[in-house]
């Protein structure tokens, strides 16, 4: 038997994404969740906050987490490092800051495209294009965040930064067995097996920058359609 999805509360640094998934076997016409909206920097402090994320993406992509210093990420901003330390104590909660914003990011992105294709194929599809090409253009940080990530004193939060996509994955497919379009099976170990997968194509593309991602991602569709049991024939998009 699948599990059933209760409703979630995901905590990510410091703010909090709840997940209303309870009970979704019981609701096939739930919708997968709506992304938050995204407020343009309104004030001072919020356009420097930006403005240090922004800088502090580029710093620890160009020299790794080990060698970036706040002075390097104050000179990016065009900013005092007092100022830098105004809005944060520590490099380690710049870097944090950092990629939880690029994770919203992908989530604002994802959504909607997701929601806006047709079938699970293409859901499927949708999903793995905007993840490969958001990270895609962001290898210098990807690799940054994977090399930490292997450290095991870094393990338990980069676990909880993928729990929300492993939810996220969990709905679209209780969505695609409501559907009939897979049947009932573990969807957790499935989730988790396809977020391995997208790390591994992402891996390959820091030695082969140039290969396809439409390709990269119509042939891991198809994989996942064979391995969850898909009913249909598979269309890519």
């Amino acid at each position: 038997m699948s599990p059933k999805i209760e409703l979630a509360s995901l905590v990510i640094g410091r703010s909090t994404l709840s997940v209303g998934f309870k009970k979704l076997r019981e609701t096939p016409g739930t919708s997968l969740p709506a992304p938050p909206q995204v407020r343009k920097p309104s004030s001072l402090k919020e356009f420097r906050r930006s403005a240090i994320l922004d800088a502090a993406t580029r710093v620890f992509g160009d020299k790794g987490y080990d060698e970036t210093r706040m002075d390097d990420v104050a000179a990016a901003a065009a900013l005092s490092k007092a100022t830098v330390y105004a809005y944060f104590d520590s490099k380690d909660e710049i870097f944090v800051a950092a990629v939880e914003r690029c994770l919203q990011e992908i989530t604002d992105l994802t959504t909607p495209r997701v929601e806006a294709a047709t079938d699970f194929p293409a859901k499927l599809n949708a999903f793995l294009i905007t993840r490969l090409s958001y990270w895609g253009d962001r290898l210098a940080l990807y690799r940054v965040i994977v090399t930490l990530k292997r450290e095991s004193h870094n393990l338990k939060r980069s676990l909880r930064w993928q729990r929300p996509t492993i939810y996220f994955l969990m709905v679209l497919f209780q969505h695609a067995m409501q559907a009939g379009d897979i049947p009932e099976q573990p969807f957790e170990p499935a989730a988790w097996a396809l977020m391995d997968m997208i790390r591994g194509l992402l891996e390959r593309r820091m030695a082969h920058p140039n290969s396809s991602i439409e390709q990269e991602a119509a042939e891991l569709t198809a994989f996942m359609l064979r391995a969850l049991g898909y009913k249909r024939p598979a269309t890519t998009p």
